[in-house]
């Protein structure tokens, strides 16, 4: 595992750690526990967040991969067209 990994896996954890706290904190807060709704609502507000920057940085990764894709689908379709072209240049050429 490289150092990237490593660092993503971490922070995976500790989301998981933060999520677990704050459901913890809900059923406290539901059962007559210390924490105000705002403050689980913040948390929770929080949460979703987190969740959503992981969420685009995965959408651009993919983004950067369709373009990779899209840009040899182009490169091939070039290439193609063009040796057809290549094609009927030579059999004008060798028409008899």
């Amino acid at each position: 595992m490289d150092l990237r990994e490593v660092i993503k896996e971490l922070f995976r954890i500790m989301y998981i750690i933060i999520l677990i706290y704050v459901a913890y904190q809900v059923l406290r807060a539901i059962f007559g526990g210390t924490w105000a709704t705002e403050n689980i609502l913040i948390a929770g507000m929080g949460a979703i967040l987190a969740g959503m920057f992981a969420i685009v940085s995965f959408l651009i990764s993919q983004g950067k991969c369709l373009g990779t894709l899209e840009e040899r689908t182009k490169n091939v379709g070039d290439s193609l067209s063009n040796l057809g072209k290549d094609f009927k240049e030579h059999l004008l050429k060798h028409k008899r």
